[in-house]
């Protein structure tokens, strides 16, 4: 991807990414003006901005800015940091045009009215009691209050009273203040080799005005003077601390050899950190570290989630890691480790247009410079060990802020003692630091991807290659059937086990020298399963690939999955369990699909039972995994750039060893669902989680196919769903429409969190809005838009290696045909308004089932 950087006549800063040959195109704007720059009494303004720029314009009123955007399938959004605001359209390359006129337009000539700023204070009000029920962003919220000082110390959604008083004198004040020519960079990123393209595409930019303005002026970062400690208590299973510490300027040589070092303590799973911490022991679930730069300086933050009773130990244990890793140094492996990681995320970058773009806006909104980004990747580069070590030391002689959540039923007193003892300890550490051959095996192609190939190397052994040459990464995966379908109540959770455990060391090859490998070569190795399959997935930099195979190749065959681990991943899994009694949106849909799945393996649980965990054992695992691998389908698929005979080559060895095993038919459980019950959980929170659904068939079922254009209507931010319940009633922050579809059954339904005292008002919009679809159906215009929206959102949502692999992989291990993706699409393209109104009306008329979980209501 070529860029190139230049001022229109207009005076609009104008960035164009040029991709010959993508489908997808996307349209950024970025604006350095962010919460930082808000006084106390309009704190949240920026973000509130952004909500009112969605609001219309006089040319597209109302919702008719987003219902053009997801008429075409694209994709309008926007998110607010303390320095900046961005707005993007991701959109078909086709709709670039259309795309910019949109944008600009909706940025250039808002209309503000007082009728539409009401109900929106509702719904952002409704987005901030979902941060206070969000255990990470309250507690980050109290972080800030607690270690953060001046203009960064506030939530950038703002305060209670500051957003139910939003008025338009500071809409306006605030975006004349700051939405200029000077704090402005417009990207527009697609295929723009066609002659004249950008040419034209210049003619619309410059038909748009923005006020000429001052550069914003932000405020230097920093953290309180003296060390704080907070405590606070939520409602949650597991308790979480978190660290901060003053980072230097972007800018500065320090703030590369600081962030290597930080980075190395506390990022992957080969860190000093997550070693110590997570895998020696478990005394925590997460120990990770990471730095944040804003305009003017930065902060460290170290996070750990751990068990409130493991906090003695787990603190004395952190400590003892600092000291010595201060003591004996970072090693190079570890430096390069973090290097290698840096220069991948580049290279990783370049496989989604609108990542690569994003990269850049960012570097313009963070920095005021696009290639900022790329300079502080060769500081890193050029940055040794020497300069790391001592980067460690310096960090630790800065004052560390503690922030810690904890659950409601543990001592806020005690924990404040204890955490005083820790910092003292960390006072102590302070002050000692101031002192290749050709196919021979049967290949079909697609239909519809020249690109892609699938191979059946010998009976019950198959290989799907798709070549891209787009970026130099790969994606490598392996399928077998399996997943929750084959469970039941007694060893339920074992395949989310066997996935956690398949990469635990291989061929006496132990999980920490896998670990060193991957992360020195920027890649990464898991398992994953689901309703019906599971398997193994590598993700890499297509250089490592003969490397890294012999990892992923011995993963699947010969896997150790040692005691330890499986202890370890049991401890995470329970903690887990304990953890979704406390969550809402959990307990909502655990109950929905008790419902529709009733006694099929579907209406279990992913990660299993604290009976049924018990249970599992490491025989038990090995045993079902073997048998797997002898006996079961296995289907391997490569999506990267490496020709077809060097991946054959690579892949060889695994082949040879895989023996050839009988294709079995694939066969589907029935299943029988309960309908027309209304249920009320309580649940004491601001928000009231609410589902209203009904069963649906199996994958390739007709239903999926009428309900799938549904939710298309219902989705985004010009449905009508989204329109009436949170526009125009105020009644929640999201409400969404739910179509779950698996191998052997499904549900459809709208999901919508509201305030507590918004239930009756809520459940009703939904259930009156559906009964006029039931009853009316859709408009043709409606229609004919549903299927633009797909066609586009399909150009949009296949970009990378591992999008293209799952598109093909299950339907083929499934036994549904390589170009079932595509046959799907046209099934669409094909269906008739007619059709549509008959099949939907009929779906509709089922019973529904309507759970809500929440308080202060009954149904």
């Amino acid at each position: 991807m070529q860029y190139e950087l230049t001022k229109l006549k207009n005076n609009l800063n104008t960035l164009f990414v040029d991709s010959p040959g993508s489908t997808a195109g996307t349209i950024q704007i970025w604006f350095r003006a962010g919460s930082a720059l808000e006084k106390d009494d309009h704190e949240g303004i920026a973000h509130f901005l952004e909500h009112m720029f969605f609001k219309g314009t006089k040319t597209r009123p109302g919702a008719k800015i987003a219902h053009e955007v997801e008429t075409f399938g694209g994709e309008i959004n926007a998110f607010t940091s303390f320095d900046y605001t961005c707005y993007y359209i991701n959109t078909p390359n086709t709709r670039i045009a259309d795309s910019i006129n949109i944008l600009l337009d909706m940025v250039a000539n808002p209309e503000f009215k007082q009728e539409d700023l009401l109900p929106e204070r509702d719904v952002v009000f409704e987005e901030y009691r979902r941060s206070i029920d969000s255990p990470s962003q309250f507690a980050f919220s109290k972080l800030q209050n607690s270690a953060f000082s001046g203009a960064y110390a506030h939530p950038i959604l703002g305060r209670e009273d500051t957003i139910k008083n939003f008025s338009q004198e500071q809409l306006k004040f605030f975006r004349n203040a700051y939405y200029n020519l000077t704090n402005t960079l417009f990207i527009v990123a697609g295929d723009l080799s066609a002659k004249g393209t950008k040419e034209e595409i210049i003619k619309t930019i410059e038909k748009y005005k923005l006020p000429e303005g001052p550069e914003s002026s932000f405020p230097e970062f920093q953290l309180k003077k003296n060390s704080s400690i907070d405590v606070h208590q939520k409602e949650i299973g597991i308790a979480t601390l978190t660290m901060v510490i003053k980072a230097p300027h972007y800018s500065t040589s320090e703030a590369a050899s600081e962030d290597l070092a930080i980075n190395c303590l506390g990022f992957g799973e080969t860190s000093r950190l997550y070693n110590s911490l997570v895998l020696d022991k478990t005394l925590a679930s997460v120990a990770s570290a990471s730095t944040m730069f804003m305009a003017k300086g930065g902060a460290h933050f170290i996070r750990l989630v751990f068990p409130y009773k493991n906090m003695p130990e787990l603190l004395k244990k952190f400590t003892q890691t600092i000291t010595e890793a201060i003591k004996d140094g970072l090693d190079s492996n570890e430096i390069l480790k973090i290097k290698n990681q840096y220069l991948s995320s580049k290279i990783y970058e370049r496989e989604s247009i609108e990542s690569f773009s994003f990269s850049l806006g960012h570097s313009f909104a963070q920095n005021g410079d696009i290639r900022c980004d790329e300079d502080f990747i060769d500081r890193i580069k050029n940055t040794n060990a020497n300069a790391v070590n001592m980067s460690l030391k310096n960090i630790f002689t800065n004052n560390i802020h503690l922030s810690l959540q904890i659950p409601k039923e543990n001592s806020v007193d005690k924990s404040k003692k204890e955490l005083q003892k820790f910092q003292a300890s960390l006072e102590t550490l302070k002050k000692s630091l101031a002192t290749k051959a050709k196919s021979k095996h049967k290949i079909e192609r697609s239909k519809y991807d020249q690109q892609v190939q699938l191979l059946h190397i010998k009976p019950g052994v198959s290989l799907i290659y798709r070549q891209n040459t787009m970026t130099p990464t790969f994606v490598l995966q392996a399928y077998m059937r399996g997943g929750i379908t084959e469970e039941n109540t007694k060893n339920n959770g074992i395949h989310h086990l066997l996935s956690s455990m398949i990469t635990k060391g291989h061929n006496k090859v132990s999980y920490d020298k896998i670990k060193q490998d991957l992360e020195e070569k920027s890649s990464s190795l898991g398992g994953f399963s689901g309703k019906n399959a599971y398997g193994l997935l590598m993700h890499g930099l297509s250089e490592n690939l003969h490397d890294l195979f012999p990892h992923f190749a011995g993963a699947l065959t010969h896997p150790d999955m040692p005691l330890k681990y499986l202890k370890h991943e049991k401890q995470l899994a329970n903690r887990a369990l304990i953890n979704q009694k406390e969550d809402a949106v959990k307990q909502c849909f655990k109950e929905a699909i008790k419902l529709f799945f009733t006694s099929h393996p579907y209406a279990l649980s992913p990660i299993g039972t604290a009976a049924s965990l018990k249970t599992i054992t490491q025989s038990s695992l090995l045993a079902l995994h073997k048998k797997n691998i002898k006996n079961k389908e296995i289907l391997l698929t490569y999506c990267g750039d490496s020709p077809l005979e060097e991946v054959l080559e690579v892949l060889t060895p695994l082949f040879d060893e895989l023996p050839a095993r009988k294709t079995q038919k694939v066969t589907f459980k029935k299943i029988k669902t309960i309908v027309g019950v209304e249920k009320f959980i309580e649940f004491n929170r601001e928000q009231t989680q609410i589902f209203h659904g009904i069963p649906c068939g199996k994958t390739g079922s007709p239903e999926n196919l009428y309900l799938k254009m549904l939710s298309s209507h219902l989705s985004g931010q010009s449905s009508e769903l989204f329109v009436e319940v949170r526009d125009r009633l105020g009644l929640c922050y999201s409400a969404q429409p739910v179509h779950f579809a698996a191998m052997e059954g499904g549900y459809f339904g709208i999901y919508m969190a509201s305030g507590h005292d918004k239930v009756a008002a809520a459940t009703v919009a939904i259930k009156e809005l559906l009964e006029r679809i039931r009853v009316n159906g859709l408009a043709k215009e409606d229609f004919e838009r549903i299927k633009t929206m797909i066609k586009g959102q399909n150009l949009i949502n296949v970009q990378t290696n591992e999008d293209f692999a799952s598109i093909y992989s299950v339907p083929v291990l499934q036994a549904q045909g390589m170009d079932y993706y595509y046959k799907g699409n046209l099934e669409i393209e094909n269906l008739t308004h007619e059709a549509f109104q008959k099949n939907i009306k009929k779906i509709l008329s089922q019973k529904w089932n309507t759970i809500i979980v929440g308080r202060e209501y009954r149904i």
